[in-house]
C-alpha cells in the first residue's frame, strides 16, 4: 500500500464511512463526510480537491468543524445565509448568472446577490448551496481545438454506454479503455496552507526522466492493469498489455465459452498496427474470446475513461519526492499493480471515474 500519514483512528474512519454509506449521493453532507475521510487517510488537499471537486476554502473550514464539533456538525444542511432564505424565484436568478458567467470565487456571487436581491451569504454558505445546485469547484479544461461535432460524441457515447451496460452483469464479457501516459520524475507542487511571511520549499529533481505506463481501466468493476516500459507506447506494449488483460479477466481459458473483449482506443497508428491486430485475431483463434476494437474519434480524450485515471494516479504518486528513479519507478508499480486493488481505492475510483461521459461543445 501507499504509505499515508493517516490523520485519523481506524475507528475514526469506519464510523465516517457508516455515516458516508447511509447518505444521499447528491447530498452536500455527504460531500462534506467524504471530505474529511480523504483527509483522515491522509490524502493531501490537492487531491482531495480533484476527487470531490471542491475549493481549499471548503476542505479548511469542513475540516477544522469536525476537529471542534464532530461529525454531527457535518451532517447538518445550513447552506442559507445571515438573512432570509432566497425564493426559488430568486435562487433560479443565481443559478442562471453562475451558468453563464465563470465565478472565480464565490464573493462574486455573494456580492451579485446581495446586490440583486438585498440578502447576505457566508462564503460557506455559498459553497454549500452551489454545490447543492449542482455546480463544483474546478479548473476550467482546455479542449482539442479540432473536437468531433456533439453529434459524433453523442453517437459514441451510446456506443460506449450500451457497451458498459451489455458487460455489466456477465464475466464472459469484459471493457476495457485502453491508453498510455508517461509519468515525469518530479512533484506536482500543489496548494497548501503556509505560515503568512513564510516560504515552503519542497525538494524536486532536476531532470526530465518519465516512466512510461501503458494501461487499461474497466469501468465495470474498476479493474486496473497495466504495465511499465521505457520507450512510448508502440504495437509490442500493446501486445503484452492485452495479454495482460487476457490472463486477469477470464478464467478456465481451456474451456471453450462464448467470450468477448471490447477494447476502447484512440485511433493511433500503433493502435491499427499490423502486428498488433493479427495478435488480437490470433487469441480469438486459438482461446475463443471474441476481441471488438472500438475506436475512438480524432481529439476526444474526454470519451476515453481511463484519462480519469491517469490524472487521479499522478495526484497520489506525484505528491511525493523520490530522489532516485528506481526508487519511482518501483512505486509506480506497486500502485498499480498491489494498490488499486484497494476496496476503498476501487470506491474511489468508481467515484472519481465513473462512466459519465463530457461532451466538449463550442
Amino acid at each position: 500500500m501507499i504509505p499515508r500519514n493517516q490523520r485519523l483512528s481506524d475507528e475514526e474512519l469506519r464510523k465516517l464511512i457508516e455515516i458516508y454509506k447511509q447518505m444521499k449521493n447528491s447530498s452536500a453532507a455527504r460531500t462534506r463526510i467524504h471530505c474529511v475521510i480523504l483527509w483522515g487517510k491522509g490524502y493531501e488537499w490537492e487531491t482531495i480537491k480533484d476527487v470531490l471537486m471542491i475549493s481549499d476554502v471548503m476542505i479548511q473550514e469542513v475540516i477544522e468543524k469536525y476537529k471542534i464539533f464532530g461529525a454531527d456538525v457535518l451532517i447538518e444542511n445550513h447552506y442559507e445565509g445571515h438573512n432570509n432564505k432566497m425564493t426559488a424565484q430568486e435562487e433560479k436568478a443565481v443559478i442562471a448568472f453562475v451558468r453563464t458567467h465563470f465565478v472565480r470565487n464565490t464573493r462574486v456571487v455573494i456580492n451579485w446577490i446581495k446586490g440583486h436581491f438585498g440578502k447576505v451569504y457566508t462564503e460557506q454558505g455559498m459553497q454549500e448551496f452551489l454545490n447543492a445546485h449542482g455546480f463544483v469547484y474546478k479548473k476550467p479544461k482546455g479542449v482539442p481545438g479540432k473536437h468531433p461535432s456533439v453529434e459524433v460524441q453523442k453517437v459514441i457515447i451510446n456506443e460506449l454506454t450500451g457497451r458498459i451496460e451489455e458487460c455489466s452483469g456477465d464475466e464472459e464479457k469484459q471493457i476495457f479503455f485502453v491508453d498510455g501516459s508517461g509519468f515525469d520524475h518530479n512533484v506536482k507542487i500543489g496548494y497548501g496552507w503556509i505560515e503568512k511571511g513564510k516560504e515552503q520549499f519542497i525538494k524536486t529533481n532536476t531532470g526530465r526522466e518519465k516512466i512510461n505506463v501503458n494501461g487499461a481501466y474497466n469501468p465495470v468493476n474498476q479493474k486496473v492493469i497495466c504495465i511499465e516500459h521505457e520507450e512510448n507506447v508502440n504495437q509490442q506494449s500493446n501486445i503484452k498489455l492485452v495479454d495482460k488483460i487476457i490472463e486477469n479477466s477470464f478464467t478456465d481459458l481451456w474451456m471453450r465459452r462464448k467470450r468477448k473483449l471490447f477494447l476502447v482506443m484512440d485511433n493511433a497508428k500503433y493502435n491499427h498496427g499490423k502486428l498488433f491486430i493479427e495478435h488480437l485475431k490470433q487469441i480469438s483463434k486459438e482461446k475463443g474470446i471474441k476481441i471488438e476494437e472500438i475506436y475512438l474519434p480524432p481529439y476526444s480524450p474526454n470519451l476515453n475513461l481511463i484519462e480519469r485515471l491517469w490524472k487521479y494516479s499522478k495526484n497520489v504518486l506525484l505528491q511525493v519526492y523520490y530522489e532516485k528513479k528506481e526508487k519511482f519507478k518501483s512505486k509506480i508499480k506497486e500502485f498499480f499493480e498491489e494498490d488499486v486493488k484497494d476496496k476503498l481505492i476501487k470506491l474511489e475510483l468508481k467515484t472519481f471515474i465513473g462512466t459519465a461521459f463530457q461532451i466538449i461543445s463550442g
